[in-house]
């Protein structure tokens, strides 16, 4: 018997090692946040005009855990989990926001991420596959072409110190069924892909930075029916494309801090999509091309208690004519935030913002800053006042009438060069303790539709009521 269990104890002691020496070290790391948030007219609609309610208030909460599952310096893996839910609504159903009512039965975990992160041996070549966050350069206020979770392939190399290299390859969409049924084998069936191809350049000099990038894509042709990816094509979205359609992307975005504490940072692109004919009838060949470029500079001064600063941007809007295709940039899915109520640059934010749209397209603005105002200790605030106005012709909407009053899609809000709105966003956070923090943030739209372009006929109060954001939200991270 001692033999045994001396024995066993060996076994035990042996298998212990190979345990050790095979180890995989996780790691937990994510999010607590709970919001209570107050709106009014987020879509510039007054529904009790039309005799509707309004829900102005809303309670939800969200969770965030990222899971590292490192082996080496050389390899590891990612996932990336959230699940959200507004207080009452859906319960022992399936969506985003399900499981906050009572019992709290709703199927709602999302899969935000899910990645190998590898090091390719006796090289300084890292590559990361599988579903990931993938951005292109924003110097100013993030991407507005890209900036989402992606399935990807990614490989990065630093040369030296002052130059690296990132390529890509990224799918955002695919419509194949998965089977092979005979409708699929006859191609009766939508089965397409959307691949994407980049190239992203590091420089960095003495007190400056520039992110020049390229990205090709090849579009098939059944995408362009795609509601989702409408948004990519243009004006006439409705159309369908005859042959597969190419787009590219050339951007750079540039920060000089040379002169610090005086910072400038740009970011410029082009964009154009080539999607050949169209299958429907009386419809002009160019309908779903789509080109355009945008230019956007952001100027500020550090100071001991308050960054102050200037923010500015151009794009390019829709000419007069719709058969000749689309005058806005083309992008996929952006976080352009430069604001906080009417763009993306909510901290949190959890019923509504970048009410605005999540790109630029379409607008030219100017804006004010006071950013990093310090004069409370554990109290940041920021405060903008920025004014946006539309590139698009007037023309487009009085003669075409494609667009309607609240167009709003992922283009963003659609504004002609008639239409302006006003923002001023007053935005707090507050460190409670080291890992708790409350953010406070305030939102203000004064949209100015033109009455003679929409033909609103006195019916204003319904399109282009003023907006108002109010959001308490606590966040604990770990």
């Amino acid at each position: 018997m001692k033999r045994v269990i001396t024995l066993m104890l060996a076994l035990a002691m042996v298998f212990g090692a190979v345990a050790t020496s095979s180890a995989t070290d996780f790691k937990a790391k994510g999010t607590f946040q709970m919001g209570y948030e107050w709106t009014d007219n987020a879509n510039f609609n007054d529904s009790e005009a039309d005799g509707k309610s309004e829900d102005d208030f809303v309670a939800a909460q969200r969770f965030r855990t990222q899971i590292d599952m490192v082996a080496s310096e050389n390899l590891s893996g990612v996932v990336f989990f959230e699940i959200n839910n507004i207080w009452g609504r859906g319960d022992n159903t399936a969506g985003r926001t399900t499981g906050g009512q009572i019992g709290a039965d709703g199927v709602n975990v999302q899969t935000r991420r899910a990645y190998i992160d590898w090091t390719v041996p006796n090289t300084a070549l890292d590559i990361r596959m599988g579903i990931q966050g993938l951005a292109l350069p924003g110097a100013v206020a993030g991407s507005p072409i890209l900036d989402n979770d992606v399935a990807a392939v990614v490989a990065s190399y630093k040369f030296n110190d002052m130059f690296s290299m990132t390529g890509f390859w990224a799918r955002p969409y695919d419509t194949s069924k998965g089977d092979t049924t005979d409708d699929d084998i006859t191609g009766t069936n939508k089965q397409d892909e959307m691949d994407m191809f980049g190239l992203i350049g590091g420089i960095k000099l003495d007190g400056m930075e520039f992110t020049p990038y390229a990205v090709y894509s090849a579009i098939g042709k059944d995408i362009t029916s795609d509601k989702d990816f409408q948004s990519i094509m243009g004006a006439q979205g409705t159309a369908t494309a005859e042959d597969n359609a190419r787009a590219y992307w050339l951007g750079m975005g540039y920060s000089l801090d040379m002169f610090d504490p005086i910072v400038f940072s740009m970011d410029a692109i082009y964009g154009a999509v080539d999607a050949g004919d169209v299958k429907n009838a009386g419809v002009d060949d160019n309908a779903l091309d789509r080109s355009g470029w945008t230019i956007i500079g952001k100027l500020s001064y550090k100071m001991d208690m308050v960054t102050p600063g200037v923010i500015g941007w151009y794009a390019s809007g829709e000419d007069d004519d719709l058969d000749n295709g689309s005058e806005r940039m083309p992008f996929i899915d952006g976080a352009f935030g430069a604001t906080s109520f009417g763009f993306d640059g909510a901290a949190v934010g959890f019923a509504t913002y970048d009410v605005l749209g999540t790109t630029n397209v379409g607008t030219w603005a100017a804006g004010l800053l006071l950013e990093d105002i310090k004069v409370i200790d554990s109290l940041t605030s920021q405060i903008r006042v920025v004014y946006v106005q539309g590139t698009n012709d007037a023309d487009i909407v009085k003669e075409a009438g494609y667009f309607a009053p609240n167009s709003v899609s992922d283009d963003g809000y659609f504004l002609t060069d008639e239409d302006s709105a006003w923002e001023i966003n007053f935005d707090h956070k507050y460190d409670i303790y080291e890992n708790l923090a409350l953010f406070v943030e305030m939102g203000y739209i004064n949209l100015d539709l033109d009455e003679d372009t929409w033909n609103l006929s006195g019916n204003d109060q319904k399109y282009d009521e003023d907006a108002y954001k109010l959001g308490f939200y606590f966040q604990y991270t770990f």
